[in-house]
This record gives C-alpha cells, structure tokens and sequence, in this order.
C-alpha cells in the first residue's frame, strides 16, 4: 500500500515560477499514487502548482494543488503522444514548467537549491531556453558555461532534446514537437531539429563529486510498458505494493532484434522521417 506524508506537509502557497507538469497518459494511471509517494518523500517541500497530463480521466491529490489536464475529453479520436503533451503546455501558466514523466520515481533527496537556483537562472536570462536536471538527459558533448555548476549541452550532442526532468520554457518545449511524433520519435526527430537551432541549452551539474544530479531516478520505471526489473525491489524497500503481474517486468530484447524494432518505427512515417531528415517544415 502505497503511504503519504500526513497533512502538515499541505502546500497552501503555490510557486507561481513553475508548474511541475508530469506528463502521463490515463494507462498509467497505476502509478499516480506511487509517483507522488516518493514525490513527497524526497521533495517534501516542493510547492509547485502541478499539472498531471491526462487524456480523460480525472484525478486529485490530497496535499498537492494537482489539476489533471484531461486533454482529450471529448475526442472522438486518439490524441498522439505530442498532441497530448502540447495541449498539456497550452494549460501552464507559469513562466517555466519543470518536466516529468510518471515512472521518474525519484529515489534519493531532490537537491532544491540546484532547482530553485535553475529556475532563477532562466527567469533572470531568457535567452535559456531548457536546463536539464538530471544525469539522464542528453549524452553530450557539453562546454562552458557563464554560470557555475552549469554545463552548455553541445549544438551536436546526442539527445539534445530529451524527455528527462527538467526545466522549460512551455513556449520552447513546444516549438521542438510534432503532433505526428510519439515520445520516442520526439527525442530521436526533435534532436534533429535541435541541431539546426541555436537555442541555449543547459545540463545542470551531476557528478557525484559534486553531490550528484538535482533529480535522480533510475531511468525509468516503466520500459515498453512494463516494469523495470529494479522497480520490485525499490517499491519493497518503500513499503509499496504492486502486482507485478499486471504489467510484467521488462526483459531487454536481442540487440540485433531491438535495433530492427528502432528501424521499422522509424519507417512507419516514411514521408515524416524524411522531411525531419531533411529539415523540411510541416504542418
């Protein structure tokens, strides 16, 4: 059973500088509560408005001003995971959004300073458009920065877009997607697009030397829809229970299998593919 820290830990002042937007779709709705478990757990001083991204389903939380997005109430077609995800940033009010997904089941302190001092860096400079906060974000190169403890991620870098904890202009974010595109053809295609732009990128500092990431999680809780084979231990040691049988745990394919399973998602939208490729704008 999944426990809560009691009612003292109740925001009553949201921070107006950010909304957490924790971008989920209503199939993954068995792991709300467990999200938000260890969310209290190792941030029990986050005071952002959140934004849980739904598709029709409604939800609450006990202690979090939490409001679900319900994005695709009254479609009478499946959304795509961008379209899903835009209409969500259309809902920010904030200035910044701080990204999540549902299985980041952070499992050590969330180190608030690093975030807040990220969060005042992009109000006071808004020529940065993105700071990653996590040590699963983009693979680099990175460069120097102006501001300590803060890395440029490189014009070329691997997964310079990636769906990873982090901070975002709502505008930015949504000017890298492509209502055509699921979350994974958005890292892969929306890298692309990064490489021809000149936005300002940064990763926040996350060696361990230095006290390790702001956001830490293993990466991630949920493989192709099923669980990571780490989640079972982790959820023991958390006095959570779930029924692994509902979604299984994840068993890593053969290489060669897995890289013609990336070669033929790729093809599927061979027109798209090859406008990103390209850089060729679409409606």
């Amino acid at each position: 059973m999944t426990t809560f820290l009691d009612s003292s830990m109740m925001v009553t002042t949201p921070d107006a500088r950010a909304t957490l937007l924790v971008n989920s779709s209503d199939g993954f709705e068995d792991c709300w509560p467990i999200f938000f478990s260890f969310l209290e757990r190792y941030w029990p001083d986050m005071s952002f408005p959140v934004l849980l991204n739904t598709e029709c389903k409604s939800w609450s939380h006990p202690r979090l001003p939490l409001t679900a997005s319900r994005v695709a109430a009254g479609e009478m077609h499946r959304l795509t995971w961008s379209e899903c995800l835009i209409r969500a940033i259309d809902q920010v009010e904030t200035p910044l959004l701080l990204y999540f997904q549902e299985d980041y089941f952070i499992d050590r302190p969330v180190r608030a300073d690093i975030v807040d001092r990220a969060i005042d860096l992009m109000i006071q400079n808004p020529e940065i458009g993105h700071i990653a906060l996590t040590k699963h974000a983009s693979h680099g190169p990175y460069g120097a920065s102006n501001w300590p403890g803060f890395s440029t991620i490189g014009q070329k870098a691997r997964y310079r877009i990636a769906t990873q904890a982090g901070l975002w202009r709502p505008s930015v974010l949504r000017s890298y997607l492509h209502p055509r595109e699921n979350g994974w053809m958005f890292e892969i295609l929306g890298t692309r697009r990064a490489h021809r732009r000149r936005d300002l990128f940064l990763m926040a500092d996350f060696a361990r030397e230095t006290g390790g990431p702001a956001v830490d999680y293993i990466h991630t809780g949920i493989i192709k829809g099923h669980w990571h084979p780490a989640m079972p231990d982790l959820f023991a040691r958390h006095d959570i229970s779930i029924d692994t049988n509902r979604r299984g745990l994840y068993v890593q394919p053969d290489p060669v299998r897995r890289k013609m399973e990336v070669v033929r998602k790729l093809a599927a939208d061979p027109r798209h593919l090859l406008n990103q490729l390209l850089g060729r704008y679409e409606a």
